[in-house]
């Protein structure tokens, strides 16, 4: 890639969607970059579908004109109908949320076709663990494991919640938190009238709050529900479940948290005996999933809050989880990662001389105070969000419990 002379080059430590989102609004300002990624290969998992709301139409103006059409990542298609995610306060509590009126302002993206998408014309050079990086006045680089190096100008470290970079930028210390809350979750595909069922539900996903009727530890349980991605044929549909709780247990000691040492066959058992007692449409997806469907890791959630000026102002800055991981119960940690990408693209742009180390300083240490403090406030807002009775204000609309058709 060419550029100006006098533009950055930027090293970008990390290929998901905030890494990406970065190199393609980079490729349309057209200043120079380079991606890594320490993954073998591009066939890794990438997560489950993920909700796009805030920063839409920022991002749709920051890509370059050469991409594809955005429509291919929306985890309904083929099907006709909007995007759609549900709350339900108890079997009988009344359906709230948020539904797309249609006109795109919210998008439910499967993750692996959103980060297809960002990869287009992207060149991420893979198998690149960072161990090492060395800054002075005059740039930047970055040492891999497999003893290859590259230097350049600015380096953004987008590798999540176990950033190498961040730790470089602290100094080896770390303010990573595990949150409380326990986790066991599956996978199912649904067929027919099971998946006409589950989207009459949601037609993306939804949660419902319920107490235990099992054995009285006091606990309330969640099952957040969700369409990964919908089968070409339109007959059928790939779903996941993660049934949530607070437990101090996971945070204090997660090594030894029973869902990290229990089997499958375990895991299943408990699953299925603490939704015994919800209605059938409700406990569909954990009645369907099998034994071989359950996930024998179970997720386990981060916290990251930091002081505003916790980083320091140089060549060296960090984007989403690295920076201000979130647990996922307001549906913010992506689209708080693309902006953080979209915010730092026009901050690299607006460097008129990549050897003036003090601009670089300046214009880096003004994005970290706002992503810091956007993401920190969106951290801890996050970090409670299980315990309310209600969803987040954003999803608050009553929503029709109206027939799909496939």
């Amino acid at each position: 890639m060419t550029t100006a002379s006098k533009s950055p080059h930027v090293l970008i430590l990390g290929a998901g969607l905030g890494g990406l989102t970065l190199a393609q609004s980079l490729r349309k300002k057209d200043i120079s970059f380079e991606v890594f990624e320490k993954a073998q290969d591009d066939k890794q998992p990438q997560g489950w579908a993920v909700g796009l709301h805030t920063m839409l139409k920022d991002f749709h103006e920051s890509m370059p004109d050469d991409m594809p059409d955005f429509g291919m990542v929306n985890h309904l298609n083929p099907l006709k109908i909007m995007p759609e995610i549900a709350f339900y306060n108890g079997p009988d509590g009344e359906k709230l949320g948020y539904r797309d009126n249609g006109a795109g302002y919210w998008v439910r993206a499967n993750r692996t076709r959103l980060r297809d998408w960002l990869s287009t014309k992207i060149n991420v050079q893979f198998n690149k663990q960072a161990v090492r990086i060395e800054e002075d006045d005059s740039g930047v680089t970055v040492h891999f494991k497999d003893g290859s190096k590259a230097s350049g100008d600015i380096v953004v470290g987008a590798e999540g919640v176990h950033s190498p970079t961040r730790k470089h930028l602290l100094k080896g210390e770390d303010k990573l938190v595990r949150h409380k809350t326990a986790s066991v979750g599956g996978e199912c595909t649904l067929s027919g009238p099971l998946f006409v069922e589950q989207l009459q539900l949601a037609h993306s996903s939804y949660m419902i709050n319920f107490p235990n009727t099992q054995h009285d530890d006091g606990k309330k349980y969640h099952l957040f529900v969700g369409l990964n991605k919908v089968i070409p044929d339109g007959k059928s549909g790939d779903f996941y479940f993660t049934l949530l709780w607070t437990d101090e247990g996971v945070a204090t000691d997660p090594d030894h948290f029973w869902t990290r040492t229990a089997s499958r066959e375990e895991l299943h058992a408990f699953a299925r005996r603490i939704t015994a007692d919800l209605p059938e449409k409700f406990r569909r997806t954990v009645d369907e999933t099998t034994v071989e469907g359950m996930l024998d890791k179970q997720i386990t959630i981060y916290t990251l809050i930091l002081d505003e000026d916790a980083l320091p102002a140089g060549r060296i800055t960090l984007l989403g989880d690295a920076a201000h991981a979130m647990t996922p119960f307001r549906g913010e940690g992506g689209c708080h990662a693309m902006q953080d990408a979209l915010k730092l693209a026009r901050a690299v742009a607006s460097i008129a001389d990549k050897d003036d180390a003090e601009s670089i300083k300046t214009v880096l240490g003004a994005y970290q105070k706002e992503m810091i403090k956007r993401g920190s406030e969106a951290a801890r807002l996050s970090d409670t969000q299980l315990d309310q009775e209600r969803p987040p204000n954003m999803f608050m609309q009553p929503l029709p419990k109206d027939q799909v058709v496939i």
